[in-house]
């Protein structure tokens, strides 16, 4: 798992903590802003880990966020969806949850910016 900082000029006192995901099978990307609108990025890879240690993996690394985008493939989309549903019991903070070929780390960052503001 590698994580990387990315400096953001924020101009609003405030904005909403949140998430951007990609997920397949083998590796996720997580862009996440907090509070302060600091954004960081994390790659987590599956490698030998059981499916649903993976996803709580990604989970734990998006955090209770007040607004989560999940993107990729159906399958693994659903299963992140629900096991962040199940372990922090918010459904209303994914706030869209959709089917997609693999994201670019600066296209998600972009999303997130977006989803933010």
């Amino acid at each position: 798992m590698t994580a990387t900082e990315v400096p953001l000029a924020v101009t609003t006192a405030h904005v909403s903590p949140s998430a951007v995901v990609w997920i397949n099978g083998r590796r996720a990307t997580v862009a996440a802003m907090g509070a302060e609108g600091n954004i960081s990025t994390c790659e987590i890879e599956r490698g030998a880990l059981s499916e649903l240690d993976y996803l709580a993996q990604v989970v734990r690394v998006i955090d209770d966020r007040e607004r989560v985008v999940i993107l990729g493939p159906s399958s693994v989309r659903l299963a992140l969806e629900r096991e962040y549903v199940a372990i922090y019991r918010r459904p209303d903070r994914l706030v869209d949850v959709e089917p997609a070929g693999e994201v670019a780390r600066e296209d998600l960052i972009e999303r997130l910016r977006t989803l933010a503001a």
